[in-house]
């Protein structure tokens, strides 16, 4: 079954290598390009005259040409039409071709009337010439699309590839620690070592079956599941807090995100507490943001604390979150007040 990131890429391949013209700001781009191109050509074609008039012509030409061949365009990628390279290439042709011919021709003919046109060239010349350009024009911009296309798709695969990775560095760790749990277990309190071993091969099996990308439920549900595991063993010492503002918060995170944080607030917070302490985890969404909050009390003495090694956990979550958010995801600790809390802020994206 293809995980989170593969059904990303199989999604952008069946969109095609063109922008969204449907979206505003690719429209805007689209004609802040235009105007520029038909600057430079009244620029580079200037004979004499009004070089103003000639700007305005040119504009209100290709900004007719290009923003027409957009909308279309965006119209049939939207119907789904444009899924093949070769048939998104052929389509955007074509539709240039056919609008610059019909542009060209209904605007030489009201030049004519205006008798604002050049007679020095015949109409067919102009046809010929201005659709030549719009050919050259549109070839170049759709190789800067498809290269471009490419360029994101190689990235997208490496930092699919460097996401597994640094998810399959998180199980093992897990696994360990959660075996030392249960060997902590054996010798004092066998029947609940057996337990625990029970609970373990589910949670085990739940997380190698997880996705490299899982809905926030799930991860949630193995983040109890370990914190079951971890009761048998702390008992009454540990207890957790859960304050969610919404059980049906829609988004997804990269697995095993919130299970080694709980860990380290375990293993640094109530496990070094001779009366063990509280567990507090606030998850709440505003605007397009996940806010997810870990606090865990600290020794008043910090050089009796333990397990440093869990920084590793700590740091891979880091990373992930980097790729799997693209760098608008935000990771943060702070130790305040005997307390520790670590504060994730993550863009919102549908499950």
């Amino acid at each position: 079954m293809p995980d989170q990131s593969q059904k990303n890429q199989l999604k952008a391949e069946k969109v095609g290598y063109l922008p969204d013209f449907c979206n505003a700001d690719v429209f805007l781009r689209v004609v802040l390009v235009i105007e520029l191109f038909a600057i430079v050509f009244a620029l580079v074609a200037y004979q004499g005259g009004s070089i103003y008039v000639k700007i305005a012509l040119n504009s209100v030409l290709m900004q007719w040409i290009g923003l027409s061949v957009a909308a279309i365009l965006c119209g049939i990628t939207r119907k789904g039409y444009l899924s093949a390279a070769r048939t998104t290439t052929i389509a955007a042709i074509t539709a240039t071709v056919i609008i610059t011919l019909l542009a060209t021709w209904i605007s030489e003919n009201i030049l004519e009337a205006l008798r604002l046109g050049l007679p020095s060239h015949s109409i067919g010349f102009i046809l010929l010439r201005n659709t030549a350009i719009a050919v050259i024009l549109i070839s170049l911009a759709l190789r800067y699309f498809y290269v471009q296309y490419e360029s994101e798709k190689t990235l997208a695969i490496e930092a699919a590839s460097r996401l597994q990775a640094l998810q399959a560095r998180i199980r093992p760790h897990f696994l360990f620690n959660s075996m030392n749990t249960i060997a902590s277990l054996i010798h004092i309190e066998p029947d609940l070592a057996e337990q625990a071993i029970i609970n373990l091969s589910e949670l085990f099996r739940a997380s190698l079956a997880a996705e490299a990308s899982i809905p926030l439920q799930q991860e949630l549900e193995l983040t109890r599941s370990y914190i079951q595991l971890e009761s048998l063993r702390l008992g009454d010492r540990l207890k957790l807090n859960w304050h969610i503002a919404d059980n049906h918060i829609d988004t997804s995170l990269p697995a095993l995100t919130l299970q080694p944080l709980v860990e380290n607030a375990i293993y640094h917070g109530i496990e070094p507490l001779p009366e063990g302490g509280e567990i507090d985890i606030h998850i709440d969404q505003e605007d397009n943001f996940i806010r997810i909050v870990i606090s865990n009390p600290l020794l008043e003495d910090r050089t009796e604390q333990h397990r440093a090694g869990n920084q590793m956990a700590v740091d891979n979550i880091r990373e992930r979150l980097q790729i799997a958010f693209t760098g608008e995801a935000t990771m943060q600790q702070l130790e305040e007040n005997d307390h520790f809390t670590v504060t994730l802020n993550l863009p919102a994206k549908p499950a």
